[in-house]
């Protein structure tokens, strides 16, 4: 569950939204794409899990609110998604990025 206002993390995750709402608030002639970006990590998935908890500061509610007894089978279950992205000792994801201008 997503704290109070939580759905506006992502409120630019559908295609074509960032743009609409740039369209919306008088750009003219936009333009919007994704790329997606290569985001290595070079150790083990415990530490990129370690990381991601450290570094995600809007989700810090949700994390919060996970009673300790559950902490060790999400850290199992994270580390057997993160291996799934392993390239021999890096971590290997993609992260997509929206990209988006007009013209005021």
């Amino acid at each position: 569950m997503l704290p109070p206002g939580g759905s506006d993390l992502f409120r630019f995750s559908a295609a074509g939204s960032l743009s609409e709402m740039l369209s919306a608030s008088g750009f003219h002639e936009v333009e919007e794409s994704t790329q997606n970006l290569p985001w290595t990590w070079p150790g083990d998935a415990e530490e990129v899990f370690e990381y991601a908890c450290a570094v995600a500061a809007p989700f810090r509610p949700m994390l919060e609110r996970v009673p300790a007894e559950e902490w060790p089978a999400i850290r199992a279950e994270a580390k057997t998604a993160i291996e799934r992205y392993r390239v021999g000792n890096e971590i290997r994801f993609g992260a997509d990025v929206v990209l988006a201008s007009g013209k005021a």
